[in-house]
């Protein structure tokens, strides 16, 4: 059991730790921040049995407690072997005290944010990426969102179908009127949605970024769209663009303005932080977004998240290993894991819980 408070999880790299935060915010996002496939999640055991057995099962699973009692939690993953899906597949089920339920009824028991190295992605990495953090953190918070997302997805999905079929001489232009409709009314909630995120997530990090970062730093977050919004964001200007974008839809067979082509850019002192930021700075630029992220949770659900920070302290100096102490003592639980126990001060382990991950084993130190 992992109390209340602080808790220092230490070990040897490749034994455990990162694993072990991914599933715990895996049980509160009901997926994973880091692949795209549920069968990328399998280990190589589980692998290895049904090369022998053809079926294999993996489970994550907690107990939460919390105000209103405990609750059971398991996400199972039925592996299968198979010739057409790289040699296997893997269904996801979830069941919450015992009963079959759907992710979405899952998402927001748990309540977490996770830091990890990978997160540098979030400023170095793909569009993709950027709209991906976007998408799992307003879904958890906004079911208005979530269901607007899938629907947008599936409309932009139909649409390029049919503009395929048109540039194939296939289909006629008339037939896009329905999918652009439905594309404008999700497009317009989503991005409205978005934009407002973002705002709310610059102005909270602001007193991490300024405590963390020299005086003479700024940090802000732009929202980005190849659709032209300069007068108002409506499904009546995004039918506009829609349509001045056609011929080009047609010609490539694909969508090319909408949230699933908009971006997050962050800037340091007004330059593009991917561009010119050190690492350090964009490492302080992501602490600050997540510390935004917990009170943008907190504001939404009233409770506080679970902070689960992977190897945080590794590549920072004392002063900033002290201030990011400082900043988290507030919280009701911290999880952080660390390779190097001596970077962690003293002040934080003094009334920590610890433990040691040895070959995925816990034990307590």
């Amino acid at each position: 059991m992992l109390p209340l408070g602080t808790t220092v999880i230490q070990g040897a790299n490749g034994h455990g730790k990162s694993n072990l935060l991914e599933a715990i915010h895996m049980l509160a996002i009901a997926k994973s921040t880091k692949v795209t496939t549920d069968r990328e999640l399998i280990n190589n055991l589980s692998v290895m049995q049904l090369e022998q057995e053809k079926l294999s099962y993996s489970k994550i699973a907690c107990v939460t407690e919390h105000q209103q009692g405990s609750e059971n939690l398991e996400i199972h993953y039925r592996c299968q072997s198979s010739e057409n899906h790289h040699g296997f597949t893997a269904q996801k089920f979830i069941r919450i005290n015992g009963t079959p339920r759907r992710s979405s009824e899952l998402v927001g028991i748990v309540n977490a944010v996770l830091f990890s190295v990978s997160d540098l992605d979030l400023i170095y990495g793909s569009p993709s990426i950027r709209r991906r953090y976007l998408d799992i953190l307003l879904s958890q918070v906004d079911k208005k969102y979530l269901k607007s997302l899938q629907q947008y997805q599936k409309a932009n999905t139909q649409r390029n179908h049919l503009l395929k079929l048109i540039r194939d001489r296939a289909s006629s232009d008339s037939e896009l009127e329905y999918w652009d409709e439905l594309l404008a009314k999700n497009a317009v909630i989503l991005t409205e949605k978005r934009k407002k995120a973002i705002e709310t997530l610059e102005e909270s990090s602001v007193p991490f970024h300024n405590s963390m970062a020299s005086s003479s730093e700024t940090l802000t977050m732009h929202y980005l769209s190849p659709a032209d919004f300069s007068k108002d964001i409506n499904i009546e200007n995004f039918m506009h663009n829609l349509e001045n974008s056609r011929k080009k839809d047609i010609a490539q067979g694909s969508t090319n303005i909408g949230p699933h082509r908009d971006d997050l850019l962050f800037k340091i002192n007004n330059m593009e932080a991917s561009k010119y930021a050190s690492r350090g700075q964009s490492r302080t630029a992501i602490l600050a977004l997540k510390m935004a992220e917990s009170d943008f949770l907190y504001h939404h659900r009233k409770t506080k998240p679970v902070l689960l920070l992977d190897d945080v302290m590794s590549e920072l100096d004392q002063k900033r290993r002290e201030q990011i102490v400082d900043h988290i003592k507030d919280h009701d639980q911290v999880i952080v894991t660390t390779a190097e126990p001596t970077n962690i001060p003293n002040s934080f382990t003094n009334d920590s819980n610890r433990l040691e991950i040895i070959s995925g084993s816990i034990k307590i130190i």
